[in-house]
């Protein structure tokens, strides 16, 4: 009963009420749980979630930044579709309570796995209710993210596109991030990445994922730079 309130209140946040419920079963489905019970996990929904997302928030971008460069959707899209902004949606629309997670995973869900439930989520969205359907649930999930957006802090917002280009724009070569350190356990690592730009070690950053540590790692450079 427990479990069938928490998706009920799932369902009532995304504003999509499942004809295939078992869909948003399976996408709340971690592998953990999945291989204890031999049924489907969430990995394939996440897959589709992902790559349904990415291209919705492109076209929401086009058509309400009709003034911007490719460049600025480019970091724009970043920052809707990274962990921590997904991570913060699935917490609001109350996914770390609808989680199946194996006996194995005893603590909070981090934010990697929450955004990427959020994806499983919003893939089992697209296959049950068609794409105009999955077009108006994230549109609302982002409508205050994308408000709160602000052009001129995208620099420091997607730190990685940023550093790039400003590599290019020298005429040196695009930035390289290696990993110096993984810490803690399988499902609460800590990832140390270093960035070597135009030849030299800029900075090194942390973070819960290899993404978010090499985001810290630019971030950082762009600001021994003077940026």
């Amino acid at each position: 009963m427990r479990r069938r309130a928490a998706l009920d209140r799932l369902e009532q946040a995304l504003g999509h009420e499942f004809r295939r419920r078992e869909l948003l079963e399976e996408a709340l489905r971690h592998r953990s749980a999945a291989h204890e019970q031999g049924a489907p996990s969430s990995e394939r929904l996440e897959f589709l979630g992902d790559a349904a997302l990415s291209h919705a928030v492109a076209a929401l971008l086009f058509e309400r930044w009709p003034d911007s460069a490719e460049g600025e959707l480019t970091r724009a899209r970043a920052v809707l579709v990274r962990t921590a902004t997904l991570a913060a949606i699935a917490g609001q629309l109350g996914i770390p309570d609808a989680l199946e997670l194996g006996a194995g995973v005893r603590e909070k869900p981090g934010a990697a796995l929450l955004a990427a439930a959020l994806e499983a989520v919003l893939g089992a969205v697209l296959l049950d209710g068609g794409w105009r359907t999955f077009r108006a649930v994230t549109t609302r999930l982002l409508r205050e993210h994308l408000r709160r957006l602000d052009p001129s802090r995208l620099p420091l917002e997607e730190p990685k596109s940023t550093l790039q280009e400003r590599a290019q724009a020298a005429g040196l070569p695009l930035p390289v991030y290696r990993e110096v350190e993984v810490r803690g356990p399988a499902h609460r690592r800590a990832y140390v990445y270093e960035v070597v730009f135009d030849g030299r070690v800029l900075a090194t950053g942390e973070g819960p994922s290899k993404r978010a540590a090499q985001q810290e790692a630019a971030r950082r450079g762009l600001a021994t730079l003077g940026t």
